[in-house]
């Protein structure tokens, strides 16, 4: 099942199946094509009840997709809600809840989500659990949704101070990245997104990095050739990672490459304020991660200088200083070493870190020292 007759760049075929997840869609890349979800809805499915999920911003910016879905005979409803971290909870899932049992809405029916990764997140849990599961197109708005969050199926809230605490797997049935929203981004969700393809590249290509690092003028620019190179990329290396391993059991982990860090320091300067978009937490943490590296591996001073430096080059903060948000160094360690024994990646007790063993390549490690972890948090959190 696919849409026919717009702008498409690219195509993905996703398929799950090798892994033990039964799941087969469409990841299209391309510009103006968020209507044409109307023409796909109407051969996937004869339910009419379709939902668009989404924050205040974009409720007064999607009316090209809605006006098409009714065009196409479907009935539209419209859920809104301010945007920020502090919505991805049960309270507002909830609420989403409410609206599909008033409604009537079943199993054939679907969600729509667009926006970034808390929507994606909170929209992609409801429709998971509502009636055990029903349709879930996502339309990602942010460069971390479109080449992150929104592919390989994990879909969560938080839970207190615990982040994606309450999850689970599930994947669209149509993924649709629309690069018309890339206009609109504001810079700093824009460079919080190429942090991210930044950890792709890391971990997986150095070519990519090599490219990030001599072609910054173009991508901070976001020249459509070099936008599409990244995009392509980190969405194939997502893929590669998740597609024989949906639940994280091995290669997958090697995504979460600067997370474990850098969730301590989102969460720890404010998970609800966010002091730190996910992105920036993720350059701090991939410097933190190369900084155990250093240590861990006994590798010298290169791979961390090159972390710096492509980060810097991309405006990206490298380290958290304290005074400057209000926080005072010491005590702000003490909350990071606390918060990261709540990292879901624990296996047996003792944490696992994806370390860089050289620009494109990571491997899983556990058993760090816990000097070398407080070494790691002395580097990157000054006053």
């Amino acid at each position: 099942m696919t849409i026919t007759n717009c702008s498409i760049f690219k195509r993905y075929p996703v398929s799950f199946g090798s892994s033990g997840v039964s799941a087969g869609y469409e990841i299209l890349v391309g510009r103006g094509i968020t209507p044409a979800i109307a023409d796909f809805l109407a051969q996937k499915t004869k339910d009419d009840r379709v939902i668009v999920v989404c924050d205040d911003y974009f409720k007064g910016r999607i009316a090209s997709l809605t006006d098409a879905l009714a065009k196409a005979g479907f009935s539209v409803n419209v859920y809104s809600f301010e945007g920020g971290k502090h919505h991805k909870n049960i309270n507002e899932a909830m609420r989403i809840y409410e609206a599909l049992e008033k409604s009537d809405f079943a199993r054939d029916s679907t969600m729509i989500a667009v926006g970034g990764g808390v929507i994606g997140d909170l929209a992609g849990f409801v429709a998971s659990t509502y009636l055990r599961g029903m349709n879930l197109i996502h339309v990602p708005s942010s460069l971390t949704a479109m080449i992150d969050s929104s592919i390989g199926g994990k879909v969560a809230i938080n839970f207190r101070k615990t982040v994606n605490a309450i999850g689970n797997y599930y994947h669209p049935i149509l993924n649709v990245i629309d690069l018309d929203f890339m206009d609109t981004l504001p810079p700093r969700d824009y460079l919080a997104g190429l942090a991210e393809i930044i950890k792709c590249a890391v971990i997986a290509d150095k070519e990519l990095f090599d490219y990030l690092d001599v072609n910054s003028e173009a991508v901070l620019r976001r020249e459509e050739v070099a936008l599409l190179k990244i995009i392509y990329r980190a969405i194939e290396i997502k893929l590669d990672h998740v597609r024989d391993d949906v639940r994280e059991q091995s290669i997958r982990l090697k995504l979460n490459y600067g997370h474990t860090m850098g969730h301590a320091v989102e969460i720890s300067t404010g998970m609800f304020e966010e002091v730190y978009r996910h992105g920036e937490g993720v350059a701090i943490g991939m410097v933190g991660a190369a900084h155990i590296a250093r240590a861990f591996l006994k590798q010298g001073d290169e791979i961390l200088k090159r972390h710096e430096a492509v980060l810097e080059k991309y405006g990206l903060p490298v380290k958290c200083a304290s005074g400057a948000i209000g926080f005072d160094a010491d005590l702000l360690k003490k909350e990071c070493l606390r918060n990261i024994f709540k990292d879901k990646k624990k296996k047996d007790a003792m944490l696992r870190f994806v370390l860089p063993v050289a620009i494109g390549r990571c491997e899983v490690y556990a058993g760090i020292p816990d000097e070398m972890l407080q070494k790691a948090f002395d580097y990157i959190i000054g006053q």
